[in-house]
């Protein structure tokens, strides 16, 4: 058993040289830290006039009618599963397999009869007794990838080739909501990351980053403290250059736009928990924006260390990192929850892939493939596991775990079900039909009606609908009779076409437009709605294709 070791170089320590050829990818990308807030806003827009981020802030807050929030727990460098979750229906075989980094009994808390995780993660005790945490086992996809540059992108991007377009999921996600988001930026950040490498999770089709890049937990304080990036008073003493330093400092500043919604959200509140460092300094400042107001949808943070080749339970300090992992959450659910702000908060770890079976001859682990997902939040209702236990006994050649749910229906099921995204919506951003997970807990508690601010003042609801390639419809419900006269427009406003101009009596309307002939491959467009004196709109992503 587990005598077939993988052909693919680089992915374990018997490969010195191709290993550390794979790191040195990974960190060249690595190098391109983050810039801070100005490079979001400003520098990844070269094609793009500055005046561009000043104009009018969206019309419709991104953030929607629901309020719920997506934080992301990078765990990066491979997490092992087996070693988070032990199996203890096949412990003697694990031991086996795993003779020195295989976890003692007496070190294991039991979550039900057949999985335990070790004293270490006991933090996170409360939220699973409190219905608050689940757990999808062995979640991967086919061909798994081992290398950290590329399995990390193809997490991101929900693409299993991203290298063919290189966004984001959550980007596509954004874009697709509020196409117009350059001409009409809004005034807090889509997204924030703190911490560590570049990731295009949040990268949009032309490569701009949509969200707000802190390579600190400090910097995003700083900042949050303060209001701007960098302090003008300590400019270096040599006086051509420190004029220089201050004039780029000032600029930086300047193009900041979300500074002043970021440092009102934080002053506007206070932190309610003790958090550990490294991952709680970062969920510390996501709990105090989310807390403060910060309209922010999307977080990304990131804990470092995963990669575990060598002394997994002593240098590597797996267990140290679990620690630190399960403290944090906990701290942040608590912070939450003092401020009643936790029951629209989901959070979900991911890693870009997991660790092999059998220990290597380092008292570590190699790459693997799949790894379990943790999902925590009051609105789970609801603990458990999910999706295929790990099978020590049925190993692919490479001696790593088969994968029984796809990455992309767990992506699937938090669009649709978290986000309220209409199901066709949510295919087109993952470019396929994948499995919803029916039995994890959440399910969209609202209306899958995208209202636009004032509809309730305004008096009718309305949303688009897309019925197939370059066919779609304006769904319309009033409650009370009237004219609707309802117009499709390019997004600098000139009319295409009067979807309807027409009485319409209580009730709801289905009004099919099509947009085939115009030869569209994918642009924003608006469609306008007017009753009785009061019109509104809603944006919308267009192909005839």
């Amino acid at each position: 058993m587990c005598e077939n070791k993988s052909t693919r170089k680089g992915i374990d320590l018997s490969d010195k040289k191709a290993h550390a050829a794979d790191h040195s990818a990974w960190d060249r990308r690595s190098f391109l830290k983050t810039i801070g807030l100005a490079g979001a806003s400003t520098f990844t827009l070269q094609t793009l006039p500055i005046t561009s981020m000043f104009s009018a802030t969206l019309a419709n807050a991104f953030n929607g009618e629901s309020g719920k929030k997506l934080v992301l727990i990078r765990l990066k460098g491979g997490n092992d599963g087996l070693n988070t979750f032990v199996p203890v229906y096949e412990y003697d075989l694990y031991k086996n397999l795993r003779p020195t980094l295989g976890h003692e009994t007496s070190d294991l808390i039991n979550l039900n009869n057949d999985f335990s995780m070790p004293t270490a993660m006991s933090d996170l005790l409360p939220l699973w007794q409190s219905d608050q945490m689940r757990v999808i086992n062995s979640v991967g996809y086919p061909d798994h990838n081992l290398s950290h540059f590329t399995g990390a992108d193809i997490m991101a991007s929900g693409n299993s080739n991203p290298s063919e377009n290189g966004d984001g999921w959550l980007a596509r996600y954004f874009t697709g909501q509020y196409p117009d988001y350059i001409e009409n930026p809004c005034d807090f950040p889509p997204a924030i990351k703190i911490g560590g490498p570049t990731s295009i999770l949040f990268n949009d089709a032309d490569k701009i980053d949509i969200s707000a890049n802190f390579a600190s937990a400090e910097q995003l304080n700083d900042l949050a403290e303060t209001g701007v990036l960098f302090n003008n008073t300590d400019a270096p003493d040599n006086c051509y250059y420190g004029e220089q330093v201050l004039f780029l400092r000032t600029i930086a500043n300047a193009a900041s736009i979300y500074s002043v919604s970021i440092s009102d959200a934080y002053n506007n509140s206070v932190t309610e928990a003790t958090y550990p460092a490294s991952l709680g300094d970062q969920l510390k400042l996501v709990a105090r924006l989310i807390k403060g107001g910060l309209e922010t949808q999307f977080y990304l943070v990131t804990l470092d260390g995963f990669d575990t080749h060598v002394s997994q339970n002593g240098g590597g300090d797996h267990l140290g990192l679990l620690e630190n992992l399960s403290s944090a959450v906990r701290a942040f659910y608590e912070d939450l929850a003092a401020g009643d702000a936790d029951s629209d908060v989901l959070s979900m770890t991911y890693s870009e892939f997991g660790r092999r079976v059998e220990e290597n001859g380092f008292a570590g682990t190699d790459h693997g493939t799949a790894l379990p997902i943790m999902l925590f939040g009051p609105a789970l209702e609801g603990a458990g596991f999910h999706g295929m236990d790990p099978d020590l006994t049925d190993l692919n050649s490479d001696g790593n775990l088969k994968f029984g749910t796809d990455f992309r229906s767990v992506y699937a099921t938090i669009l649709q079900e978290w986000l309220c995204l209409e199901a066709t919506a949510v295919d087109d951003i993952l470019g396929g039909q994948y499995d919803r997970l029916t039995d994890i807990g959440i399910s969209c508690s609202t209306t899958s009606t995208q209202s636009v601010a004032g509809l309730t003042q305004a008096g009718f609801a309305h949303r688009l609908a897309t019925l197939g390639a370059g066919e779609f419809q304006v769904i319309l419900e009033n409650p009370k009779a009237g004219k609707a006269k309802i117009e499709l427009l390019t997004i600098s406003g000139k009319r295409v076409k009067t979807i309807a101009d027409q009485y319409v009596h209580p009730g709801v309307h289905y009004l099919p437009f099509s947009i085939a002939h115009l030869n569209i491959e994918l642009a924003p467009m608006v469609y306008s709605v007017e009753m009785n004196g009061v019109r509104q709109v809603g944006k919308f992503l267009a192909s005839s294709r």
